[in-house]
């Protein structure tokens, strides 16, 4: 490994990250790792004694990384002089805190309402899935008990929090041994990539560190909850506002006697009869009111249902949300902003309430490891904040910019109530 201006040290709730060895100005290269350290799918069908049933089976790079890593874990346990991986396993947590850790109860009583819960699931048994495929497809292979399904499943756990995709490079999958001890800050805007002059993964900071702060990177614009179920931890509320959101999903009503022809005219226009809005604290995504009003909307003939169709779905430049079809669009908003603040488990204060029990408002980060009720609920806090917003604000003038200028008055401005 070449020197490097950070070094690895014990963070605090967040456990292990780098710190800066010496001043670091924007720009400066505080992390080199040259390309023979990188574990990439290349690596692993070169190395792994695995290789012939990956390529066999053309299983997915996602599912050869979580292999290669069990394949050195028990290498490691074996032989670790002879492991060239050893050291890079033995860095790596038993724990990550992300959903893959929970138990069936603790997602349904703390993610109770939230679209999270329904996400969770899925995670879980899409990873269920490959690990039985992967046991399955290595019976008879002489080294078939290296694998396990607990050890898969804690390969899949460390690949939610630390594969990275390498947007500079054709966005290759990549576990990058000591740059992924790098922690997330939501305000930071630089990432991990890949540098073809330096023929390295590169990282430069966005901002000044002094000698012995904690250098961080971002991992994307992500919700609290989306670093909850995918990394085990949720920001604070303060540091992350630009980046919540939360999904409200609208269905065509069946029993609409237009339903068929509204769903063929939304199928012209490239939409489903079911559709998912990013909801955020500072906009309405785009395209929620034209899907809400087509949907509430209760048409006399198929002509109307094209016309309608056309007027809001058509070409960009002619869209336009007739006077006669708004209201009805966003009573629909308003009430299944409604419907889905009323499936949320306990209430506002309950989460207030135990938020401030466990202490954890003002620190930078909640970790699920320790504190897994008090992340789902700042994440169930900050997820009813939205929804409360877009409910009070949907009929206002300008209701677009509405939320936002209450952010410019009162940056955390009911987040917590």
């Amino acid at each position: 490994m070449p020197d490097q201006n950070v070094e690895i040290r014990y963070v605090g709730p967040a456990g292990w990250g780098l710190v800066a060895k010496k001043p670091l100005k924007p720009g400066d290269e505080a992390i080199k790792i040259p390309e023979s350290l990188l574990i990439t799918s290349e690596k692993v069908l070169a190395e792994s004694k695995f290789a012939a049933v990956m390529k066999e089976k053309k299983l997915p790079e996602y599912w050869q990384l979580a292999m290669f890593l069990v394949e050195n874990y028990a290498m490691t346990e074996e032989d670790p002089e002879n492991c060239k991986y050893a050291p890079y396993i033995k860095s790596l947590p038993d724990e990550t805190g992300n959903v893959l850790e929970w138990t069936g109860r603790e997602i349904s009583d703390l993610l109770k309402g939230s679209p999270m819960e329904r996400l969770a699931y899925q995670m879980i048994s899409d990873v269920k899935e490959a690990v039985q495929f992967i046991l399955k497809s290595v019976k008879g292979h002489p080294n078939a008990y290296y694998m396990s399904e607990a050890r898969l499943r804690w390969a899949f756990s460390l690949l939610f929090s630390r594969v990275v995709r390498l947007t500079s490079r054709d966005r290759q999958l990549a576990l990058i041994p000591w740059a992924d001890m790098l922690n997330h800050k939501p305000d930071v805007q630089t990432y991990i990539d890949w540098d073809e002059k330096e023929q390295s993964v590169v990282f430069r900071p966005d901002r000044q560190y002094r000698e012995g702060e904690e250098v961080f990177v971002s991992y994307g614009p992500r919700s609290s909850g989306d670093l909850l179920l995918t990394y085990g931890f949720v920001p604070s509320t303060a540091s992350n506002p630009e980046t919540e959101k939360v999904d409200l999903r609208f269905v065509l009503d069946g029993y609409d006697p237009y339903a068929g022809p509204k769903k063929q005219a939304l199928k012209k226009y490239g939409l489903d009869s079911s559709w998912t809005f990013p909801l955020q604290l500072n906009r309405f995504p785009i395209g929620l009111v034209e899907y809400a009003c087509f949907l509430a909307f209760r048409p006399k003939s198929d002509g109307e249902v094209e016309f309608y169709a056309k007027q809001l779905f058509g070409p960009a430049a002619q869209r336009v949300i007739p006077a006669e079809i708004d209201t009805i669009g966003r009573d629909l908003i308003q009430q299944e902003c409604f419907n889905a603040l009323s499936r949320y488990r306990g209430s506002v204060e309950t989460d207030r309430l135990m938020l401030e029990e466990f202490e954890v408002i003002a620190q930078e980060s909640i970790m699920s490891q320790d504190k897994r009720a008090a992340a789902a609920a700042a994440v169930r806090l900050r997820e009813r904040a939205i929804l409360r917003k877009t409910r009070d604000a949907i009929f206002r003038k300008g209701s677009g910019n509405f939320i936002q200028k209450l952010l410019r008055r009162i940056p955390t401005a009911d987040l917590f109530s």
